[in-house]
């Protein structure tokens, strides 16, 4: 009997220093995760997909675009902090995807949140961009992540809050 072991190829490096307690979430950190170095900014980090039409953006991408900074209770570390966002309706928007549409929302580690497009709209989402105008490290939930502001009927419904997030595309229907 034969056993393989497949390792994927990825522009993403462990920082070997912080590797211990790799994939176990702490008080300190309840990502979990070891230290990742961040892509180069020009390098996509994330992609909105409906049907054919993918549209990418790199770090660079995300920062021409306008933003705005809200400060919430961020429910994971129960701490006041402050992000740099752009509502999630302007990607949307950008890849012509309809409040009808269903959605996933897909993080680096394959956690999938879905639902109606409509949905994330009613409830403002965000698509955050840095923390306390800095970049968010990976092991922290970046370098981006889907929040949502206080007064969101979605605050408190944290299967939404998609952090390092990589991927939306609209679901396939059967």
């Amino acid at each position: 009997m034969a056993f393989i072991v497949l390792f994927a190829l990825s522009p993403i490096t462990l920082n070997p220093s912080n590797a211990s307690g790799f994939m176990a979430a702490s008080s300190a950190n309840p990502y979990g995760g070891a230290a990742i170095d961040p892509l180069p900014a020009s390098a996509t980090i994330f992609t909105v997909t409906n049907g054919k039409k993918s549209v990418n953006y790199s770090k660079n991408s995300l920062l021409a675009i306008k933003s705005t900074i809200i400060t919430i209770q961020e429910p994971f570390v129960k701490k006041k902090q402050s992000f740099t966002v752009i509502p999630l309706d302007y990607f949307l928007g950008k890849s012509a995807i309809t409040s009808s549409m269903t959605i996933d929302t897909i993080a680096l580690n394959d956690y999938i949140y879905s639902n109606k497009a409509g949905n994330f709209s009613q409830a403002r989402a965000y698509i955050a961009i840095k923390r306390f105008g800095k970049d968010i490290p990976y092991n922290e939930g970046g370098p981006i992540r889907v929040v949502f502001d206080t007064s969101s009927s979605w605050f408190k419904y944290l299967d939404a809050w998609n952090w390092s997030l990589r991927t939306i595309k609209v679901k396939k229907t059967a």
